[in-house]
């Protein structure tokens, strides 16, 4: 194993020299990209007592518990984090600073880059716990997880700080790197009681200062002995390599933070403009190009990260509409730059099969999957796999196909078996086993987790509220016609299938499941075929249909689940009017009835993102 590991480093960078950590960690990262898991697990787990080397291991522990959800996953990356976490607080506490000041260090030049190169993995940690604990989808969850994100912003904010003056005494000022014209790198504090905010239940710890100004005084610990000629020993500069390397790593978690923040729901971002910080999703991707063409470990991080967002959240949540190949000409890109080192990675096909998809090009999507499958020896990778080739049956309207994978998952998948099961009783009704369909949806509630997320409050309202004499063919066609659209598939279906989804629901002679459903998916399925004036009539004739019905209130109303139908018809049919200057008032109130009257309803932290999206715009 020793012998094949070498070979494995060989090949990802030749021989390895003990005193470039960072690079070490970077061949154990592009050894797990590359298919090679055994090897990259021992490479990290054999090191783990070098620093570099741990913060690897974070990174792809964390990156296998957002891929799969799984709850033994997700464990494993909290406790993980959580050790990372304490062991870097204790290296750059303003303790160690001080005696290391005082009474000097060994080696100046690599007592600073310690410092440094931990500072931006302790940040690091704190954005990947914030997101672990949004995931979590309760009140509780995102107020930590707001204090979490405050604590990594202020050790970014003193980083990025630090590691730009030494890039503008290497390289100059006149080297512009993304974030140093930003003025969003600046904590917006809005009263002196806020400056200091911390968790009452986080670690006791915070970031050294290296320099003071006339504001701070001497509230820095090092500023008193600065006073006295102590901590300004003779410093050479650091190598230019190493600079542009530590001005690509702390580039990575910043454009992270930042893109992350920006897709939060409106609720959650005043809480987070209260801590005194916002995101910027540009800033972030400007970011995280950055950092992926730099030396550091973090940089094929950074390319998946793009990849992530171009092809999953872009199209999830809807940020370009019903453009869903808004992102694909960016992650075409990537892929092809990344083609010579990671031609035959799993995760690289499987980002190419979303590509596919996106471009509605579903043969090829389902052979890029099968691809990643065989190249990949990991479970998580195989699991991912199967969801999206569940999908893209789901979009070619292929039931039965679709019938059996999502029923593997369920029995494979340690993330949401209510979910899969969801599915399969959906796809096997279209089908036409209606009775299959009933004995699924009966058992899909009884699956759910002690979590209680969005997705799983959904599955319970579908299976525990809507009567069983709804999974008729018909009904089960419209219910998976719902999925696709709640999930911005639809846009992913050639026009023939549109146009047969279309008389799907214009042929039904049954009651729909919920009230205005159809007129919904045709509002929408019209949408995609650029048709708009049919799409507005269709989305006016949902809400009229559901004018009888009453609203959710505040306080909540259970009924069948279906108030988000009101609210989604709302939202597609304001976005379409905000494109006709004429019309554009109406949109624009649409928005803000959305926005302000809608509570309680499927999916409300997700349509409340869009809604903020197009309201920012027209701001």
């Amino acid at each position: 194993m020793e012998h094949q590991q070498m070979n494995s480093l060989e090949e990802y960078g030749g021989g390895v020299d003990e005193e470039d950590d960072w690079h070490l960690a970077k061949q154990g990262i592009q050894l797990l990209l590359n298919n090679k898991i055994d090897e990259a697990e021992t490479l990290f787990r054999d090191r783990k007592e070098n620093v570099q080397m741990a913060a690897g291991y974070c990174y792809i522990t964390f990156m296998n518990a957002v891929m799969t959800f799984e709850e033994e996953k997700l464990q494993e990356a909290v406790q993980v984090l959580k050790d990372m976490e304490k062991r870097c607080a204790q290296d750059v506490g303003w303790i160690k600073t001080v005696k290391n000041k005082v009474f000097g260090a060994s080696n100046v030049n690599e007592e600073l880059l310690n410092r440094l190169e931990e500072q931006i993995i302790l940040a690091d940690t704190q954005v990947c716990m914030a997101l672990l604990t949004f995931l979590q989808h309760d009140l509780t969850g995102y107020v930590r997880g707001g204090w979490i994100l405050r604590k990594a912003w202020k050790v970014y904010q003193h980083s990025y700080n630090q590691v730009l003056q030494l890039h503008r005494r290497t390289f100059g000022h006149e080297t512009e790197v993304p974030g140093s014209q930003f003025p969003s790198w600046s904590v917006i504090v809005r009263d002196s009681s806020q400056s200091n905010l911390l968790s009452p239940s986080s670690p006791d710890w915070t970031v050294p200062s290296t320099s003071t100004t006339p504001s701070q005084g001497l509230r820095s610990p090092l500023a008193f002995f600065s006073m006295f000629g102590y901590g300004k020993p003779n410093e050479e500069p650091l190598a230019p390599s190493i600079v542009a390397r530590l001005m690509a790593a702390v580039s990575f978690g910043y454009g992270i933070f930042q893109l992350c923040i920006s897709l939060l729901p409106p609720s959650l971002l005043k809480l987070i403009s209260f801590l005194g910080f916002e995101g910027d999703r540009d800033t972030g991707i400007a970011a995280l190009m950055y950092a992926r063409q730099g030396q550091d470990m973090r940089a094929p991080l950074a390319s998946l990260s793009l990849l992530w967002y171009h092809t999953i959240v872009r199209p999830f949540f809807a940020l370009d509409g019903s453009n869903v190949q808004a992102g694909v000409a960016a992650a075409e890109t990537l892929i092809s730059e990344s083609q010579e080192t990671y031609g035959q990675s799993a995760l690289f096909l499987f980002f190419r099969g979303r590509v596919e998809r996106l471009k509605s090009n579903v043969s090829q999507a389902l052979l890029a999957y099968q691809a990643a499958v065989k190249a990949s020896p990991q479970r998580e990778i195989q699991l991912l796999c199967l969801h999206e080739v569940g999908w893209c049956h789901l979009i070619l309207l292929h039931w039965p196909h679709a019938h059996v994978s999502f029923l593997r998952l369920k029995k494979e998948s340690r993330w949401s078996k209510c979910f899969y099961a969801y599915l399969a009783a959906v796809c096997r009704g279209a089908a036409g086993d209606e009775a299959g369909a009933i004995q699924l949806a009966q058992e899909a509630p009884k699956l759910s987790t002690n979590r209680q997320t969005q997705l799983e409050v959904f599955i319970a309202r579908r299976t525990s509220q809507l009567p069983l004499e709804c999974y008729t063919t018909t009904g089960c066609k419209l219910l998976a016609f719902e999925l696709l659209f709640l999930w911005n598939a639809l846009p992913s279906c050639s026009a023939l299938q549109l146009q047969q989804i279309i008389q799907e629901c214009d042929s039904t002679s049954e009651p729909p499941p919920m009230q205005g459903l159809q007129y919904l998916i045709m509002g929408a399925t019209y949408g995609c075929l650029g048709q708009a004036a049919e799409a507005i009539s269709n989305f006016r004739a949902c809400l009229e249909s559901r004018s009888e019905m009453s609203r959710i209130s505040a306080d909540g109303v259970e009924g069948l689940g279906d108030h988000h139908i009101a609210a989604f018809a709302s939202y597609e049919l304001a976005v379409l009017l905000c494109m006709d200057s004429e019309t554009q008032q109406e949109g624009i109130d649409l928005l803000l009835e959305v926005q302000n009257n809608y509570r309680n309803y499927d999916f409300e932290n997700r349509l409340n993102v869009r809604v903020h999206s197009v309201l920012k715009n027209f701001r």
